[in-house]
């Protein structure tokens, strides 16, 4: 028989359960406590949190992170046989329109007591674990699927009472808020994760901006450029910095420009720099505001740092740029060389054409894009799928 638990005097009853449930729906590991007061405030010798596909009879007993489903007083062995066979024969399931999201499930009014002993259900599961009485709360129904908190007690405590019924209705609207928030904080967490892992594979540095240019997030190659060049600063606290004054200037005047924009302030273009040191070193540097609708990499940023050394160019663009924007060889060229962090004008020395040649090609490469100015243009690329896309052709090259 299991033991149930006890609580300091100011932390039991229904107060101390509510708060219980907050705090499962914040850290998952803690369902397993929630459930534990659950058994307590109930008298119950087993609780569980378990999802119910009525459809095919199924039930989900266990999962990842993610998954709400939990148990106590009842052993992994039992749970496991509950799932692989003993849920079809649950004589309080078999009726699916008795349940209902929001309402309560009372077994004694579902299937006579006096008869319970003589089904399969009782017999090989419920007499083992020596219950025999069930009481529990439809959180969640979706077509054919519910997901329920249900406590179980043996014979000897007697069936639940009207009184718990109510108190447990009292909870319900707790438990649809945890567990709709349990859900949205995994799935962004999820998403967090995934969207970081793609900046780690950028091949750039990038770096996140929040409100009053604060530095959120910084990839590995932003951190690696900074340290081998020596043009940049990099600190959780103090944030990104150039290492010479005058340029240090000019950057912390652009990333508060930039932030500025999701406020309400005219869309600002962004800044491109070029730094340089004595003794040879170089990093371009593009500052660029993140539109508050946009969040390309999961996470709430005003604004964008892309640094890159000229030294090391992306020369693996061209064929995406084709592909995405529908670009013409020379436009693709020209493409890349900017996101490679040329002007227009340095690009037009460096392939011998007028400057008019190359600016009437990037009138052509912004309408194809559905941009209007050169930073524009660079942001969509180094934020859009094209360095996705060109990760995958990266990676299919031999």
């Amino acid at each position: 028989m299991t033991t149930l638990p006890t609580y300091a005097p100011n932390d039991i009853g229904m107060p101390g359960l509510i708060r219980s449930v907050y705090d499962a729906a914040l850290d998952a590991r803690r369902w397993q406590e929630f459930l534990a007061r659950f058994a307590a405030e109930f008298s119950s010798q087993a609780t569980m949190i378990f999802g119910q596909d009525f459809s095919d009879g199924s039930v989900e007993v266990t999962g990842g992170s993610t998954s709400l489903a939990a148990h106590h007083g009842v052993g992994d062995d039992a749970m496991a046989s509950f799932a692989a066979y003993y849920c079809r024969t649950n004589v309080w399931t078999q009726d699916e329109r008795m349940h209902h999201e929001g309402h309560i499930v009372n077994g004694s009014k579902f299937y006579p007591d006096k008869h319970l002993p003589r089904t399969e259900w009782h017999c090989d599961w419920l007499r083992p674990l020596d219950l025999f009485y069930t009481l529990a709360a439809v959180v969640e129904k979706r077509r054919h699927r519910s997901f329920n908190v249900t406590a179980v007690r043996s014979k000897r405590c007697g069936p639940y009472t009207a009184d718990e019924e109510l108190r447990l209705q009292s909870l319900v609207p707790h438990l649809q808020t945890a567990f709709a928030l349990h859900r949205r904080l995994h799935r962004a967490e999820a998403l967090a994760h995934a969207s970081l892992s793609v900046m780690e594979s950028l091949p750039m540095g990038v770096l996140l901006l929040g409100e009053g240019a604060c530095l959120l997030h910084a990839n590995g190659r932003a951190h690696s450029l900074a340290q081998s060049s020596g043009l940049l600063r990099i600190h959780e606290r103090d944030g990104l910095h150039a290492t010479q004054h005058a340029d240090d200037q000019r950057l912390q005047a652009a990333m508060r420009a930039v932030v500025s924009t999701p406020t309400g302030a005219p869309m600002h273009a962004g800044t491109g720099m070029r730094l340089r040191s004595l003794t040879g070193s170089e990093l371009h540097v593009m500052v660029a505001p993140l539109p508050h609708w946009s969040e390309p990499f999961g996470a709430h940023a005003c604004g964008a740092v892309f640094i890159s050394n000229p030294a090391s160019a992306l020369q693996s663009l061209e064929g995406v740029l084709r592909s995405l924007y529908g670009l013409t060889p020379a436009e693709a060229r020209l493409a890349q060389g900017l996101v490679n962090g040329l002007s227009l004008q340095e690009y037009a020395e460096q392939q011998s054409v007028s400057i008019h040649t190359v600016r009437s090609q990037f009138r052509t490469i912004a309408t194809k894009a559905g941009v209007g100015r050169q930073t524009d243009f660079v942001r969509a690329v180094l934020t859009g799928p094209a360095m996705l896309r060109r990760s995958e052709v990266a990676l299919a090259t031999p």
